[in-house]
């Protein structure tokens, strides 16, 4: 008669050690889900309710896991910062003319396309200055105000000084032939 019993420790071995392969996978994925949220928060609290969830739930909790995960990891989302500032920089340091829109040199005084007055040259030391500025930053020429360079007018009750000479602004019309 045939017996049980080599098969049946047989089958006990191969249960256990299906059993131990499943427990160290078990662990293994505890442990792969630990670093992936890790890389992926700097929150504690997630970590721990990360690893508290595959744990109790092995393949429900690693599959909730995969769902409510961020997207991307701390390193990607930094890079991602990095790759947008770079190209923020970029555009900002290539200066363009405000009329054609066209791009421009830093030292340029006229653009080239349009012939738009994009700066303006500092009398003392010859620096491209910008139209709005009022002080040369490289030799520190202040311009003059320009309410001192503005044309002087009476008021109603004053009259005009004899040293002084009243010029029309305008021009006389031209004469017409009939």
């Amino acid at each position: 008669m045939i017996t049980l019993e080599p098969i049946r420790t047989y089958l006990a071995y191969i249960l256990g050690a299906a059993g131990g392969i499943l427990i160290l996978l078990w662990l293994a994925i505890v442990v792969w889900a630990f670093r992936d949220i890790r890389s992926r928060s700097r929150s504690g609290w997630a970590v721990f309710f990360t690893v508290l969830l595959v744990l109790l739930l092995p393949v429900v909790g690693l599959v909730v896991y995969l769902l409510l995960r961020p997207r991307a990891t701390l390193v990607e989302t930094y890079d991602r910062a990095l790759e947008q500032e770079a190209l923020l920089q970029q555009i900002e340091e290539k200066p363009i003319c405000p009329t054609c829109s066209r791009p421009t040199q830093p030292n340029w005084f006229l653009c080239p396309s349009c012939h738009t007055h994009l700066r303006h040259p500092c009398p003392v030391c010859n620096s491209p200055l910008e139209l709005d500025w009022d002080i040369c930053p490289y030799c520190g020429y202040l311009f003059p105000d320009e309410s001192e360079t503005s044309p002087e007018y009476l008021s109603v009750n004053e009259e005009p000084s004899d040293d002084r000479e009243i010029e029309p602004s305008w021009s006389e019309p031209p004469e017409i032939e009939l």
